[in-house]
């Protein structure tokens, strides 16, 4: 049995933001993985370039490719300034 909500792994690193006819951006990323009852879910920050993670913000889709080289499809869901949130859109597999 597991606790809902429950911190399974925080990860921390420098990887790539990208999304479709979006160039990618060098981010730092802190990404929470939590399991939920309906699965295992990701979510966290990236901090960047505002200009260059705008475009990124307003597309739905978007990937984070971890400095393991892990993907991770996400939606940027605020930015603020250099600061973005996100949450995953997929599947989190084992990062």
């Amino acid at each position: 049995m597991f606790e809902p909500n429950e911190v399974l792994k925080t990860l921390a690193g420098r990887g790539l933001v990208s999304a479709d006819g979006c160039g990618s951006v060098r981010v730092r990323y802190r990404v929470v993985i939590e399991r939920r009852a309906d699965g295992v879910v990701a979510y966290g920050t990236l901090h960047g370039s505002h200009s260059n993670l705008r475009p990124i913000w307003i597309e739905p889709d978007a990937q984070l490719r971890l400095a393991n080289g892990r993907r991770l499809a996400i939606s940027l869901t605020d930015l603020v300034e250099d600061v973005a949130e996100f949450e995953s859109t997929g599947p989190v597999g084992s990062l």
